[in-house]
């Protein structure tokens, strides 16, 4: 089986985007119209501050993606391994992950949730010795992604 969530990740870098230019539109308006006078007269907050809230939440659902640990994952379990590349959807350190794991050296998985995240741990035997790999966040898969992603990794755990 093989997929990624790659849709996703187009949606989310998207929505980004999108409301950057939203947010550029609304600071250009509130210095060339006169908008602020009329929310200032109605709601009784200057430019400053709509300016300021505007910045705040769009920083905030941007830092919502950071803090979720959000991840483009591409899973495939075709063939004689494992083949797992992902990389966290970061404007920083976003670096890029490949994990091949021949199926007769796998071992086990383990999900962990710690709220928003959701983090897939890999084990694998060599020899006497049961080795981890670093975790890869599926918090940004579809539920029927996740579903498959576990059904396969079932399939392929020995423990």
């Amino acid at each position: 089986m093989k997929f990624d969530n790659q849709d996703t990740v187009y949606g989310i870098h998207s929505l980004k985007l999108v409301l950057a230019v939203v947010v550029v539109i609304v600071i250009v308006l509130m210095y060339l119209t006169s908008i602020p006078d009329y929310i200032e007269s109605s709601i009784g907050i200057s430019q400053g501050w709509v300016i300021a809230i505007v910045v705040i939440l769009y920083l905030m659902f941007f830092g919502y993606f950071i803090w979720m640990d959000a991840a483009f994952v591409s899973y495939n379990d075709e063939g004689n391994k494992l083949v797992i590349r992902t990389f966290k959807l970061r404007p920083w350190g976003g670096k890029k992950i490949s994990m091949e794991i021949p199926h007769s050296e796998f071992y086990k998985y383990e999900i962990t949730h710690k709220w928003p995240k959701k983090q897939l741990h890999i084990y694998v035997k060599k020899g006497n010795k049961i080795m981890k790999y670093p975790p890869v966040s599926v918090v940004s898969l579809t539920a029927e992604q996740y579903q498959k992603m576990e059904s396969s990794l079932n399939q392929l755990s020995k423990a």
